[in-house]
């Protein structure tokens, strides 16, 4: 099982409706991506936090990681903001004393939006996600691409875990050379045997009569109108909230 459906199983929001869980993950992105500033980016993300830590109890440490990875990307940008360049007198570089300012808040807004997707993604399979896709609207052919590219990500990314640990016990990351040749021998052999698992996974797709739908039995929690009242309240009440405030 993929790690993140088996946190999601774990989770202490695996019983509650499907359609519920999106509704309130895509409304604190809406919330975070459209509400006015500079409330609503904070207000967002520290709802979710909650609800991700404390409500649905996920793994803290896990989940901070995870959302630690946008942030770094996040963070490579504020020199744009901060810094300026100058050539009047020859290059110079300035300290931008009003660029914290432009660079706050739409980085707030893209924690607090990713922050949301964590919360749905850590919460529900990516099997009910898809089924409630169909349920939807959304074209069988779209959804059975997204479910085997899942797997098959997942199951690449297990090979090349297996693969760099078969190389460092063979020091093959001793030095920087080595650890070059290293990752070029694990892409080049990645790149191969996700092909060959690719034909097999084809092959075996024909071999069972496959004519373009891959049914699957998957059973969604219903959502209760409670669970549907509280989708829409929070992400509601943190919109009032900052057009309140001043």
């Amino acid at each position: 099982m993929p790690v993140l459906d088996r946190i999601a199983f774990e989770s202490a929001w695996k019983g509650r409706g499907t359609g519920g869980k999106a509704l309130l993950g895509f409304g604190l992105l809406g919330a975070a991506a459209f509400g006015p500033a500079p409330l609503t980016a904070p207000l967002v993300l520290a709802t979710t936090l909650a609800l991700a830590l404390f409500s649905a109890r996920l793994p803290a440490r896990l989940y901070l990681r995870l959302l630690a990875i946008p942030l770094g990307f996040l963070l490579t940008s504020l020199p744009v903001f901060l810094l300026s360049v100058g050539w009047d007198h020859g290059p110079t570089v300035t300290l931008n004393e009003t660029g914290w300012r432009q660079a706050l808040p739409p980085t707030l807004r893209s924690l607090a939006a990713v922050a949301a997707l964590l919360l749905l993604t850590l919460t529900t399979p990516v099997s009910r996600l898809l089924v409630l896709g169909h349920r939807l609207g959304l074209p069988t052919t779209v959804t059975d691409l997204a479910l085997l590219t899942h797997r098959l990500l997942f199951v690449i990314a297990d090979m090349a875990v297996t693969g760099a640990r078969s190389q460092a016990f063979r020091l093959g990351y001793r030095g920087w050379r080595r650890s070059l040749r290293s990752v070029s021998l694990l892409a080049a052999g990645l790149l191969g045997r996700s092909l060959d698992r690719s034909r097999r996974l084809e092959t075996g797709l024909a071999a069972r009569g496959f004519r373009g739908e891959l049914p699957i039995l998957v059973q969604i929690p219903a959502t209760t109108p409670g669970e549907w009242t509280t989708a829409v309240a929070i992400p509601l009440a943190l919109l009032l909230l900052a057009w309140s405030v001043p």
